[in-house]
């Protein structure tokens, strides 16, 4: 998608099975079942999406994805074996790894951070060694120092071999990190979680990333069960769907099924995405 300024596209790594009851947390599955089809180990494929914003002497990854670190069984069971790490899919875009500018995270989970490092012989080292590294200072303390709630989600050799590049930029709060692309911290889903908006006089592309995952989570009844503050998720999921209505407004979500832009429409009182694609409602 085109803005005044920027190059907008939407990347997929791969669809990921996880368990309806992650995903809808507090849901029985007689309720989720009726809106996410599972398979027969209760579970639901969701995509592994992220921006690339190319323009203004910029190449920018807004979040890399899992990657390929993951043993090759692990990938198999979460659907994940054929899927294009971030640093595949940019060369399509006659891109490679020491093309990208900058890395901004909207936070360190392991599929949202995994594809900016590799394995390579017996070391972890950074992929995209001469991005600027963007990262939500408090973030980057919690997933050092995770709780026990967060362990699982927090995989430090997906993040801490960046810290040897020299190029992480530390940030304290919102901030507009390049003409136009703006940094909000949302809370919620972890407590230094940010969303990423790209905005210019023509469009408003909003990555809310896990605040709402998938186009099926703007109904406030569903969220995951790895939101830490589920509140503020509420809160800041609300704030976004009313921005959303703007008619110049779009939004990239980071688990939808399909590697669409959809906008956000009231429909009797309630939230419907409609997909800017194929003008599938969702």
């Amino acid at each position: 998608m085109k803005t005044g300024k920027y190059q907008v596209n939407i990347l997929q790594e791969g669809k990921m099975w996880v368990d309806g009851g992650i995903a809808f947390a507090g849901l029985p599955r007689s309720e989720w079942e009726a809106f996410a089809s599972p398979d027969n180990k209760n579970r639901i494929q969701i995509g592994i999406n992220f921006l690339l914003i190319r323009g203004e002497g910029i190449n920018m990854l807004v979040d890399t994805g899992v990657g390929r670190k993951i043993r090759s069984g692990r990938l198999q069971t979460m659907g994940l074996e054929d899927a294009l790490p971030a640093s595949k899919l940019i060369n399509k875009f006659g891109l490679t790894a020491d093309d990208i500018t900058h890395v901004v995270f909207s936070h360190l989970h392991f599929d949202h951070c995994g594809g900016s490092t590799e394995n390579s012989k017996e070391e972890t080292t950074a992929i995209f060694r001469k991005a600027v590294l963007v990262i939500q200072k408090d973030e980057w303390q919690a997933a050092c120092q995770p709780d026990e709630f967060s362990r699982s989600s927090y995989h430090v050799h997906d993040f801490m071999p960046l810290f040897e590049t020299g190029n992480i930029r530390f940030i304290n709060g919102d901030c507009e990190i390049a003409d136009g692309i703006h940094l909000e911290v949302s809370g919620g889903h972890t407590a230094a979680h940010q969303i990423v908006r790209i905005k210019d006089s023509q469009l408003n592309i909003i990555y809310p990333a896990d605040i709402c995952p998938t186009t099926l989570h703007i109904d406030p009844e569903r969220r995951e069960a790895f939101d830490l503050y589920p509140l503020e998720t509420l809160r800041a999921r609300n704030t976004l769907l009313r921005r959303a209505l703007r008619p110049d407004t779009f939004i990239a979500f980071s688990h939808a099924h399909n590697a669409s832009f959809y906008k956000i429409e009231l429909d009797n009182g309630s939230y419907k995405a409609i997909s800017a694609d194929d003008n599938e409602t969702t």
